[in-house]
């Protein structure tokens, strides 16, 4: 085997390797969080599997919600889809340095910290938009908003969006 196809094989199985290990860690956390708080009944909604999901935390109050989704989707909307494709952008930028024969340290540390950043102000955008959605329900309506959002299951339908408006 030569020396570059023996460096693309050993840079594939480092990458391959790294995967493998971010899965089972999500995997075991999931797992321990699952059994931590399985038993007591003040758990966070949140260790639950399934993550949180806006839509479905909108669908649990029905037609009340309508008006005000369709105004957070007008308002945020246009920057959350900007900051989707600037994290994704910024994926695609590490995915290339790590599949490079010449793997610049220097260049991937760079790429890393503007994949950090485009995680952070895509994430700062969705909790703008939460807060927004937080401050026009009533107690009763956030609680439903939020137990409906954070008990989702994996692979779980998520409700369809609402394409009136």
């Amino acid at each position: 085997m030569s020396t570059p196809t023996s460096r693309r094989l050993a840079i594939a199985l480092a990458v391959s390797v790294g995967l493998n290990l971010f899965l089972a860690g999500m995997i075991a956390s999931a797992w321990i969080a699952k059994r931590h708080y399985a038993d007591r009944p003040d758990r966070p909604a949140a260790a639950l599997a399934g993550g949180f999901d806006f839509r479905r935390g909108l669908a649990a109050l029905g037609d009340e919600a309508r008006p005000i989704a369709r105004e957070i989707r007008r308002d945020f909307a246009p920057r959350l889809r900007e900051s989707g494709r600037e994290v994704r952008a910024a994926r695609q930028d590490v995915g290339a340095l790590l599949l490079r024969e010449d793997l610049d340290p220097a260049a991937l540390q760079d790429a890393f910290g503007e994949l950090r950043q485009a995680t952070d102000n895509a994430q700062a955008t969705m909790h703008e938009a939460l807060i927004e959605t937080m401050t026009r329900l009533d107690t009763d309506q956030r609680r439903a908003f939020l137990e409906a959002a954070m008990r989702g299951r994996p692979g779980e339908r998520r409700p369809p969006r609402d394409e009136g408006g």
